[in-house]
């Protein structure tokens, strides 16, 4: 249930590119969640991490209990692919103590973090804003691309 227009309403909220993210005392959430809001993991880009962040009851007055569940591209899987190679990107982030494997250096070029906005901006406005709550940042060590 949301409040809709002052009023309570069972309504039907259908999320494209983004994820549920309800504040605290929800009874839709699990006991362990229920002081803190539902957890959301936040995915960047392989190169750049992710974050964990929790509900916040903003986001259910404001969103409908929604935030964002990724960075977001800045350009498309093909653009991507034209712009970036496969072989390089995968030296340069072992240069940064970050393993892949990848079935396809194509496959792995489309998900070059510069193909994905910053995840840091995204994070920080979304908690700014008060939709949902920046509790850790995650670094990556390793990533399997299929």
């Amino acid at each position: 249930q949301h409040i809709v227009d002052g009023k309570k309403k069972k309504v039907l909220v259908h999320r494209k590119g983004a994820t549920r993210c309800f504040g605290p005392e929800r009874s839709e959430l699990a006991n362990i969640f229920r002081k803190t809001g539902q957890p959301v993991i936040v995915g960047g880009s392989m190169e750049t991490g992710s974050y964990l962040c929790v509900g916040t009851a903003k986001a259910e007055e404001e969103t409908f209990g929604s935030t964002m569940h990724g960075a977001g591209r800045t350009m498309s899987r093909t653009a991507a692919m034209k712009e970036f190679q496969g072989e390089k990107l995968q030296k340069a982030m072992e240069k940064k103590g970050i393993y892949v494997h990848a079935v396809s250096m194509s496959g792995l070029a489309e998900e070059a973090g510069k193909a994905y906005k910053d995840i840091n901006e995204v994070i920080d406005t979304m908690d700014n804003a008060g939709i949902s709550k920046k509790v850790v940042r995650f670094l990556p060590v390793g990533n399997v691309k299929g």
